[in-house]
């Protein structure tokens, strides 16, 4: 692993007195539309987790928001002095990959880079061979493509717990380790699964059927705590490209009934975050006052409590 590139930019604090959400420990479903104002519901009998952790950001249906999600949370935690390794174990084009190619030194062609698919096909390979420094102090990065869906198809033995024996294995001193997953509840999602202490659920705050998919993935997450993770919780639900509607309060209310010990975020839509995949940044570096970039820096220190700094 290398410990940087050339240059690295330390990514500061946000300062006190933005516009933060509110936070409450019940989602809102009784006072009218014209007096509610969404919170971030923090239920009373939650815990933040401990160092280091893993978490598993999952939703199964596509556009949900998993990678801004990953790369923001990563993005507030780096800000506050961890390390921080995020691990795209999504095949897509579209994927973390892509938006952040900048990542990789000058001269050098990602293909040319070993990268996740290796570490499931490769016994010699191990997770600091295929973890890259950033421009952003205390960020790292596993990258993929899209070979990385021979994972799903050929499903190499030990996919399930191939990940949660590297990152067991890991000494590197890496606080919080991030894994973007895909849209499919296949080989490579459950190998994330198994690895994670902790699972964060987007859904966007306007759709339907992104509830439904949250549905779907809590099965295979029963079915992960069964058999092969029994310490495995819902962290959180992120309420995506969240704008007050009275479908959104909705989704919200079913969402926080279902998740009950989780918290539930509205990360606020902002135009800033295609504007920041363009210029294949971080939406924290590109508009550091976004609202999003706020709610999920909020989020970021509810969901670790004591175990990052202010």
């Amino acid at each position: 692993m290398r410990e940087t590139q050339g240059e690295t930019v330390q990514v500061p604090p946000l300062s006190d007195d933005l516009a933060f959400l509110d936070i409450v420990t019940e989602w809102d479903v009784d006072s009218t539309f014209h007096e509610w104002r969404a919170g971030i519901v923090v239920p009373a009998t939650f815990l933040p987790g401990s160092l280091p952790r893993v978490i598993a950001i999952c939703n199964q249906k596509g556009g949900a928001g998993k990678t801004t999600t990953a790369l923001e949370f990563a993005m507030a935690l780096v800000a506050r002095g961890l390390r921080v390794r995020i691990i795209d174990a999504d095949p897509q084009e579209a994927s973390l990959s892509v938006w952040l190619r900048y990542f990789y030194p000058e001269g050098v062609e990602p293909a040319d880079r070993k990268n996740l698919m290796h570490l499931y096909f490769d016994q010699s390979v191990t997770l600091q061979e295929i973890t890259y420094a950033t421009p952003f102090e205390g960020l790292y990065f596993v990258p993929s493509f899209p070979d990385l869906d021979d994972v799903e198809t050929k499903h190499p033995t030990g996919t399930e717990t191939e990940l949660q024996f590297h990152l067991s294995k890991a000494d590197d001193g890496i606080d919080v380790n991030i894994i973007d997953c895909g849209p499919k509840l296949g080989p490579l999602t459950v190998s994330a699964l198994v690895a994670a202490h902790d699972v964060v659920i987007p859904v966007q705050g306007a759709s339907g059927l992104d509830v439904r998919g949250a549905a779907a993935l809590n099965r295979t997450i029963t079915s992960v705590q069964g058999r092969l993770n029994t310490e495995l919780r819902v962290a959180a639900v992120v309420l995506t490209d969240f704008e007050k509607s009275t479908l959104s309060r909705q989704i919200g209310g079913r969402l926080a009934k279902a998740y009950p010990n989780a918290v539930i975020l509205p990360a606020r839509t902002s135009v800033r975050i295609g504007e920041a995949q363009l210029a294949k940044q971080p939406l924290r570096i590109f508009a550091p006052g976004a609202t999003t970039v706020l709610d999920y820096d909020r989020g970021a220190s509810i969901l670790f409590g004591n175990g990052v700094a202010a």
